[in-house]
Formats: structure tokens, sequence, C-alpha cells
């Protein structure tokens, strides 16, 4: 039934909670300060409330015409809030912006199970897209610190199209990137609900939600439901 199965990658293969830890304390300790659980989770809140608000069209930039330099005032944006605008210069939340971001790339946590489960897919013949809201540089190191490189035919990033997940225009680009017409042999796998699951359906897709944290479904139902990784190896 089956030729595509599209992969979110962070907290859907990785343990993004603690890729994140070790990246906020290695950015904290860049300036000296030690890191703690209390302002760990207060920027991880910052965090998500940027990205949810821009996967929303709700936050704009100074730079909506030139995506690099969008992206980079994103990311900057994270630090300006949890330290205060006034605090440093501009170039100063970029450079805390860019330690975070190598930390995130250098220190990879997976999924247990995430490895056997792409070389079991890989092995029976799918052909294995990785799909993120994430920028495409660290998406690429965090694949390989996974060791599954060779085995992923396609990855893609918003950066590619500027939007992200769930919005028509990045599933238009995905599906557009990896060669695929017939939506009916392609099934999205991912752990965000509001993001992978929601625009899946949104576009036509059959979804498995990874369900880790055993939350109760909203308003989208996924064809499949999982707990753990590897127990998509008991559906496909």
């Amino acid at each position: 039934m089956y030729k595509y199965l599209i992969f979110d990658l962070d907290d859907t293969l990785t343990n993004d909670y603690e890729n994140c830890k070790i990246a906020f304390t290695v950015t904290m300790n860049s300036i000296g300060k030690e890191y703690s659980d209390e302002e760990f989770l207060r920027f991880r809140e910052i965090d998500k409330d940027t990205w949810d608000r821009r996967a929303k069209g709700e936050l704009l930039t100074p730079y909506e015409d030139d995506k690099v330099k969008m992206t980079e005032w994103i990311r900057a944006s994270r630090f300006m809030r949890f330290f205060g605008e006034n605090t440093f210069s501009y170039e100063k939340y970029v450079e805390l912006s860019n330690t975070y971001m190598h930390g995130m790339k250098e220190h990879v946590v997976s999924r247990e199970g995430s490895y056997d489960v792409i070389k079991y897919l890989y092995d029976k013949g799918y052909k294995l897209i990785i799909a993120t809201n994430g920028p495409l540089i660290p998406l690429k190191t965090k694949i390989e610190k996974l060791g599954i490189t060779e085995f992923i035919e396609t990855v893609f990033s918003a950066e590619e199209v500027g939007v992200m997940k769930p919005h028509k225009e990045y599933y238009n680009g995905l599906l557009k990137k990896a060669g695929i017409d017939n939506k009916e042999e392609v099934l999205f796998i991912g752990d965000d609900l509001d993001k992978d699951i929601k625009g899946g359906i949104e576009n036509n897709l059959d979804t498995c939600w990874c369900n880790y944290k055993n939350q109760v479904p909203k308003d989208y139902i996924p064809k499949y439901e999982i707990t753990k990784i590897t127990e998509i190896m008991d559906i496909l």
C-alpha cells in the first residue's frame, strides 16, 4: 500500500528534550552561566512559543523577503526574549543562537530503536524521507549522528519553502522535492499532533502519531497511533 514513509525528526526519531538540554547547557557555559532546570524550562517555553507562532503565521520578522536573515532573526529572538532585548547586542544574540544550534547538531540523543526501525523499513524497500520544521544544516548533521544517512532518500526542511508544517505550501514543496505524485502511497509519521498529524490529514495523507506522552487526541485523528517508535514495525 505505502511506498513512501515520511518521518518527522525532532522528538520522533530523536529525544529533542535531551538534545535541547545539552545545547542550552553549552550556550549558558559560553557566557559563564551555569545550567539550571528552571531556566532551561523557561527557555523551552519561549522556544516552543516562538516556533508555534511562526507556524501559525503570527510571528513576523523584519526580513520577510530574505529567508536567511529571517531565519537568523527568529532564532536570535528566542534569546532576546530569554535575556531581555537590551541585555546584549543583536550580534550577540545571533552568536548565542549559533552556539545553541551547534550544540543541537553535535549532541544528538536518539529515541530507543530509531536506527533499527529505519534500517528495517529500508530493507523492506520503502522510500524513506525526513521532513522537519527545523533548519537544514543541523538536520543533515543530526541524520548523520543517528547513523541513518544511507537509508534516507530525501531530506526536506521548512527553510526550503519559507513556511512550516502544517501549512499546505510546506507539504506541496515536500511532495514535489520527493517526486511524489500519488498521496495514497504516503504515510506521514510524527509526534506533533498540531503540526505533523494535522498537516498530514489536511493535505490528504495517511498519518501515524507517535504518542510518546500518552496524550488524548484532540481534533485530529490519525490512521495509526503508536507509543514507541519500534511499534511502527508491527504496522508496516
